[in-house]
């Protein structure tokens, strides 16, 4: 009975892994008959490749006023504030002129008054003139009178002037803006007691930008040589001239600074950063590639998947070292036993092992 038993459980057993491995090799068939399907590009062979380059600077404004009153006074009134845009000619601040308008009175009724007088004596002198024709006046009354005349005439003409300088107080207690711009700083508020030319706003120009850049000396020659170059402002790119090529070496940054003219339609703000584009090109034969196209390889170098054709209609892979000479966020440029016109593997170069077989999907 027992010896039954036993051949039951033999027979059992037998039966189970013979069941295995007729599944494994089903497994095994159908993984060997499906191929996977991998994306590949074509690479051609350059002899050369070329690296960006960046240089950080900021937006200088063309002009840069500190406007102050040219007299002493209070302020009366101001009219603009940090951040507005004025036009040429806008009024800002305006100080208080009541003592001018009252000066302003004084001398009109000073005027007026030498004004009545200068008409009585030129009646005067016509009345002895006439009566000097019928002998009844002297000619030391007639003199007298004429230098009456002219000593009011010159009282008038000093009058005038004086009044045409209280005018011109007048106008320059208010400050107007004498070029298009924003007002950046404010010094002053209403109330305040000022000196002649202390400052109340400072006022930004809002054309004839530049943007100054330090260069370090080994790019320079190559930058200066270039009169007109692009200048990056957040994600936009502007072609900027070059103003000047540099006369000194910052002792700080150990640079020398550039200045470019910036496009007047361009909007922005005074310290903001600009980024001189630039390019370097070195002389070596190689490929670009992406970057998802390298895998790691053995002692820190890298490998790349080519996909040759296996004279079947199908795709065998091959294993390729390669030597990375250059790469950015998006491809590297690099060196290795390939040649032009050979397929490489650009996605899914995790499932894939030399030897292979694939289906191939170009870009």
């Amino acid at each position: 009975m027992r010896k039954r038993i036993t051949s039951i459980m033999f027979v059992t057993s037998l039966t189970a892994l013979t069941a295995c491995n007729l599944q494994s090799e089903a497994q095994e068939q159908k993984l060997q008959t499906v191929k996977p399907t991998v994306t590949v590009t074509e690479i051609n062979l350059v002899s050369s490749y070329r690296v960006p380059k960046e240089f950080v600077g900021t937006v200088q404004v063309g002009q840069r006023a500190n406007l102050g009153f040219e007299l002493a006074g209070k302020i009366n009134a101001l009219f603009v504030d940090v951040g507005d845009t004025v036009a040429k000619g806008q009024p800002l601040a305006q100080l208080d002129t009541l003592l001018l308008d009252t000066e302003s009175r004084q001398l009109s009724a000073q005027f007026e008054q030498l004004d009545a007088q200068l008409a009585l004596t030129k009646t005067n002198l016509q009345r002895q003139r006439q009566l000097k024709k019928k002998g009844f006046s002297a000619d030391a009354e007639i003199d007298s009178l004429t230098s009456q005349r002219d000593a009011l005439r010159a009282n008038m003409r000093e009058l005038e002037a004086t009044l045409a300088s209280n005018t011109l107080r007048k106008e320059k207690s208010t400050i107007y803006a004498p070029y298009e711009g924003q007002v950046s700083e404010r010094f002053v508020s209403v109330g305040d007691v000022i000196n002649m030319g202390a400052p109340t706003f400072t006022l930004l120009s809002n054309k004839q930008n530049e943007a100054r850049i330090g260069i370090p000396i080994k790019y320079l020659t190559s930058i200066a040589n270039k009169p007109t170059t692009n200048i990056r402002i957040g994600n936009d790119s502007y072609p900027s001239q070059l103003l000047n090529p540099g006369a000194a070496v910052d002792a700080r940054s150990r640079t020398v600074q550039l200045r470019y003219a910036l496009p007047d339609s361009v909007s922005v703000i005074s310290g903001q950063l600009v980024y001189l584009q630039d390019t370097n090109e070195f002389a070596a034969d190689g490929f670009w590639i992406p970057l998802t196209s390298l895998t790691d390889g053995l002692r820190g170098t890298w490998n790349v998947f080519e996909a040759n054709g296996d004279g079947n209609g199908g795709h065998q892979i091959a294993r390729r070292s390669v030597q990375v000479i250059h790469a950015d966020e998006e491809k590297a440029f690099v060196s290795g036993p390939m040649e032009n016109g050979d397929m490489i593997v650009t996605d899914g170069v995790h499932r894939i092992v030399s030897g292979q077989q694939v289906n191939i999907v170009e870009e």
